[in-house]
């Protein structure tokens, strides 16, 4: 962002009455110059904390962050926005001193709520008072109150006020989605250029059963479809449309035969458990080789679980081993498992912001660069639009 100075001077002084000649250009600069660095510092640490959330020098680096960033706007003159730092400051300290624990409902809180401050940063430095109007100023003072309650309420009352909290933050967030009425997936991927053939009609009518396996799987395949389906459209269709649909409806039919208890383990998996697991690649490809014509669609699924760096699975494949299709398979099953992890026990998806980012991280590494690309330009279309996201 270019910061607009004399925009920015002029409000950030009227917002405390102070002289805009004391608040020079290159103050403006240097604070958002040093305001991003430690935000991005917050971001990785918020990353890193998602794999090892009893870090407690992680904790410590991004309350320092935090801390840091709060002092700034205090520094420039934007005391208005320090409290929403405060309200994190008070959940990191309350988490530094072992009260309670961290996990990824308070990743999400403290993310959104960065995010929010560097929203509300950009307006007051694009030459706008960000709280200026009542409505802005109740929405900000809620919303700090919430962040502040989730560091002083008991622990029975927490989960409460975090949910409180990522409405707040997230309002298009809530899970609250309109069933899909009967026809209406397969009408829409008819749309977007797909011929519906009766083996896909005839797979995408065992979907609903096969969901109902396990409560995480509710509206994957549909949600997971569509996404597949706009980014390879995004990436100039270099797969066949209908074989990617068939591998998507298809790829983890294998998986609803495992154990429940392995399903749905929440620690690591042992030997014969991971193995049990792996197996659910070939279980699928051999239903689907029962039907004719869709051997790039069992390519796709024998390959969606293996990653550009060759850590994946069943062979190890690495970059142009994979095909086009799987890497395709790969994003979107990560997207949607860091968009719906809690959502099997709550009302609240986890934020898109959150999912973005983590696809993003992985992007060179266990995902196609070419393939997160099209990811991305599917997202902005989507913001563009005003389309809901998955």
């Amino acid at each position: 962002m270019l910061v607009n100075t004399c925009h920015s001077r002029a409000t950030i002084a009227a917002m405390h009455n102070l002289d805009p000649n004391t608040i020079t250009p290159d103050l403006l600069e240097d604070f958002y110059q040093d305001f991003n660095d430690h935000y991005q510092n917050c971001e990785t640490a918020l990353i890193e904390l998602e794999q090892e959330p009893q870090d407690s020098a992680r904790v410590n680096a991004l309350f320092r962050s935090v801390h840091t960033i709060k002092g700034n706007l205090l520094y420039i003159g934007l005391h208005q926005l320090s409290p929403l730092l405060q309200g994190i400051e008070d959940i990191l300290e309350q988490i530094r001193q072992l009260r309670f624990h961290y996990d990824n409902s308070l990743s999400d809180v403290i993310l959104l709520a960065m995010d929010k401050t560097r929203q509300l940063v950009d307006e007051a430095l694009a030459g706008d008072n960000p709280l200026a109007a009542a409505s802005s100023a109740t929405d900000f003072a809620q919303l700090c109150q919430a962040l502040q309650r989730i560091a002083s309420t008991a622990d029975e009352q927490r989960p409460a006020a975090v949910n409180r909290a990522l409405r707040l933050l997230s309002p298009q967030d809530n899970l609250a989605l309109a069933p899909e009425q009967p026809g209406s997936f397969l009408e829409t991927v008819a749309r977007m250029g797909v011929q519906v053939c009766d083996d896909i009609r005839f797979i995408d009518n065992l979907v609903p059963a096969l969901e109902l396996r396990s409560g995480f799987w509710q509206g994957k395949t549909h949600r997971s479809a569509l996404l597949a389906l706009r980014i390879n459209a995004c990436g100039n269709r270099r797969v066949t449309p209908e074989q990617l649909l068939m591998a998507v409806l298809f790829h983890d039919l294998g998986m609803s035969f495992l154990p429940l208890e392995i399903l749905h383990k929440s620690g690591r998996l042992n030997y014969d458990e991971r193995r049990a697991m792996e197996e659910h690649v070939y279980n699928s490809c051999h239903l689907l080789s029962n039907m004719h014509g869709w051997d790039e669609a069992i390519t796709m699924i024998i390959q969606h679980h293996e990653r550009c760096d060759g850590s994946g699975y069943p062979e190890g494949l690495r970059g142009d081993q994979i095909c086009d299709g799987a890497k395709i398979l790969a994003i979107t099953d990560t997207f949607d498992a860091c968009r719906y992890s809690r959502a099997y026990r709550s009302e609240q998806k986890r934020p898109l912001l959150r999912a973005i980012s983590e696809v993003n991280r992985l992007c060179a590494i266990e995902f196609d660069e070419y393939w997160v690309a099209a990811f991305n330009q599917v997202i902005k279309q989507q913001f563009t639009t005003g389309q809901q996201m998955p």
